[in-house]
């Protein structure tokens, strides 16, 4: 972890900056690597990027937290990259809204994997669509490919136990920071997702909880990391249909089996009505798509 993390934490711990704000302003900045805290802020400043009503009490506090995010994640074995750092994983650059720093544990070298798929779905899924998100996990880890997904209950634990049966490597992204697993119960299963050579991932901070936004900027990244995505079990007011909007943004194909899209029609009509495109393959159909990708 360098300095220039350190700055990005605390840039973000400034009013009115976010990571577009703090991508911005790299952008716009030939060497930030060489750069001091207090000459970035000073620049941003001067571009109207970073508001010049923000004192040196505020920046000091900024620092200081940034501090104890650091301390924090070294007692907790937690790592940082930014996305200007060397090991930043590619395929987080292949879509604009991408993080600027990364919490993990792990192996994040896992999403350089050049076969990613997600697996994706509803948190109370059909006991057909449990089982048809953890053989999908299987096929894939079979086939090689690394599984994304969410560690949420249900679909996505379906998906990574899948890929975990067959000997695959899974990631996870949380909507929190790693110090506080979401969801509790599947503390054990993110366990074994790291004991398997796989990753834990946030944009978040270990200081920082679940809100509800979290989880539609988590679904961003389980869709911007795919090549493409399997979809089990939900509903037309679920959160995968954030996730399934962002392979659609993305241009991430989607794929599902008759027997699901029976079950969660009212789901797929919502993707037709936000003419967010689908493919319903056969079970041999979809199998071949996975072997032949």
């Amino acid at each position: 972890m360098n300095d220039l993390s350190r700055i990005m934490i605390g840039l973000q711990q400034l009013k009115g900056v976010g990571r577009q704000k703090v991508k911005l302003l790299m952008e716009l900045l030939s060497e930030p690597h060489r750069l001091t805290c207090d000459e970035i802020i000073e620049f941003g400043q001067a571009f109207h990027i970073i508001s010049s009503q923000i004192n040196r009490d505020e920046i000091d506090n900024a620092m200081d937290y940034a501090d104890k995010i650091i301390h924090g994640c070294e007692s907790l074995s937690i790592k940082i990259i930014s996305y200007l750092d060397q090991g930043f994983p590619d395929c987080l650059h292949s879509f604009n809204d991408h993080p600027v720093l990364l919490f993990y544990k792990g192996n994040l070298e896992a999403l350089n994997h050049p076969k990613r798929a997600a697996v994706v779905g509803s948190r109370n899924p059909t006991a057909f669509g449990a089982d048809f998100a953890f053989q999908a996990g299987k096929i894939l880890a079979e086939n090689n490919f690394m599984v994304i997904s969410g560690l949420a209950t249900g679909s996505d634990t379906s998906g990574h136990r899948g890929c975990l049966s067959a000997g695959g490597k899974t990631v996870a992204f949380l909507p929190s920071g790693l110090s506080q697993i979401y969801p509790s119960t599947n503390r054990n299963l993110a366990d074994t997702i790291l004991s398997h050579d796989g990753c834990l991932i946030s944009e978040y901070n270990q200081l920082e909880t679940v809100q509800s936004y979290k989880f539609i900027e988590r679904d961003r990244l389980q869709s911007g990391t795919s090549l493409f995505i399997i979809v089990s079990n939900f509903s037309s007011g679920s959160g995968t249909i954030h996730t399934l909007g962002f392979a659609a943004k993305y241009n991430r194909p989607i794929y599902s089996i008759p027997l699901i899209y029976q079950e969660s029609k009212e789901g797929f009509e919502a993707l037709t009505n936000k003419k967010i495109s689908f493919q319903i393959l056969d079970n041999p159909d979809l199998k071949k798509v996975i072997e032949n990708y």
